[in-house]
């Protein structure tokens, strides 16, 4: 939910015409500029905003640039300018922006050395396709300003290509869709989504926990700069799990779509279109004794729906489910298996909720409810709670 229709764009032969489009001011999205993501979890993923604090030392520039400057004679037209642009005789990596609304931009390149502004080579990431083929890659994120072109990196292209068009660089570069209502809350508070990992899991990194509730890091909370800077993820919620790990129904509700077809991974910008995932209703059922058959939609007559109105979560990148379209399922129970299917860097559960089931829903903000631990001490103060990138969290909170 929240996606596009995948398109794929080869560089240099993209391009687009500027257009009138009203600027947005940095004080309209402050609510999507944040950081709210671990780094070590996005291998070969390389990030870029203007307004960081902190800017990277492998990218070049920021260029303003004048949009008069790309009319044509008659003053109507406007020139094309490619999204995606490679300069041969500096061998440098551009993306261009003579619009006047903010652009976002994902470019994933293939099997070349990358070096960056101060010299060094971009280590890279990986991505393994539907057909089980793996290559190396780098993939760049990039919030583009109005009438700016960002000079990102150094290409080091081999001798024996004479033709830049042979480079594998595929991008997808589109407007900033943002949030409508970046601080919509539904008022349902929800169980942890993720239960016991595999016994055996290799976990690389060590949980501060000391609890016997298995605890988790969150990698990419609210507004995070890797992939949940927009309407479709403005809300969603990474954590870093073991391929394997239980996925618990969050609330009693309806199993509405199921998709688990894919074995792709990694970051190729065409992975954030693919992906495998469970998508339940959360609801009350009238009678709940009877599993409705996948092929009838009926059951949405036959629910209760929270006060606050209707409530979709989204479990994403998983590798099996154990429930099919049409299942009911009960708080607490083991739906599937988390996976690392899709656009993702690392074995992890992307988690996002929505007030609708339409696929170009927004997000809504949810909070995760202590009270719904099986081992929840009831002395302990109930405090629904909303993870941050960086935090490790068991079903009870935050830990460590």
């Amino acid at each position: 939910m929240g996606k596009k229709k995948n398109k794929r764009v080869t560089a240099n032969n993209k391009k687009s015409k500027a257009k009138k489009i009203e600027p947005t001011s940095l004080e309209d999205m402050s609510s999507s500029l944040h950081a709210n993501f671990v780094s070590d979890a996005g291998p070969g993923c390389y990030i870029a905003r203007r307004d960081s604090p902190n800017p990277p030392s492998w990218l070049i520039e920021w260029e303003d640039v004048d949009p008069e400057e790309f009319r044509g004679e008659d003053d109507e037209e406007t020139a094309e300018v490619p999204d995606v642009a490679i300069d041969t005789d500096e061998q440098t990596l551009s993306l261009c922006n003579v619009d006047t609304c903010y652009k976002v931009a994902y470019v994933t390149v293939y099997d070349i050395e990358v070096v960056g502004a101060d010299g060094i080579s971009l280590t890279p990431g990986s991505t393994t396709d539907n057909q089980g083929t793996s290559s190396s890659c780098i993939t760049f994120i990039v919030l583009v300003p109005p009438c700016v072109f960002v000079h990102l990196c150094y290409l080091v292209i081999p001798a024996e290509v004479d033709d830049i068009t042979s480079l594998r660089i595929e991008s997808d570069v589109s407007p900033w869709q943002q949030h409508p209502n970046p601080n919509d809350e539904h008022t349902l508070r929800i169980g942890f989504p993720l239960g016991k990992v595999p016994a055996s899991a290799d976990i690389v990194k060590a949980s501060p926990s000391s609890s016997a509730l298995p605890s988790y890091l969150c990698t990419q909370g609210e507004g995070g700069e890797l992939t949940h800077f927009f309407s479709g993820n403005l809300h969603a919620i990474d954590f870093q799990c073991p391929v394997g790990t239980e996925l618990l129904a969050v609330a009693d509700g309806i199993v509405i779509d199921v998709k688990y077809d894919n074995t792709l991974t990694g970051i190729a910008v065409t992975n954030l279109y693919e992906w495998n995932s469970i998508i339940l209703q959360i609801c009350k059922q009238k009678d709940r004794n009877d599993s409705l058959p996948a092929s009838d939609d009926s059951h949405v007559d036959n629910i209760l729906e929270h006060s606050d109105g209707p409530l979709f979560v989204e479990y994403v990148h998983i590798q099996t489910s154990l429930v099919q379209k049409g299942d009911t399922v009960k708080k607490g129970q083991i739906i599937g298996y988390s996976g690392s299917v899709g656009f993702s860097p690392e074995p992890h559960l992307h988690f996002s909720a929505f007030r609708s089931s339409d696929p170009k829903a927004p997000t809504v903000r949810v909070l995760f409810d202590a009270t719904f631990a099986e081992t929840k001490d009831p002395s302990d103060p109930t405090t629904p709670f909303l993870p941050v990138a960086g935090m490790w969290y068991t079903a009870k909170g935050a830990v460590g």
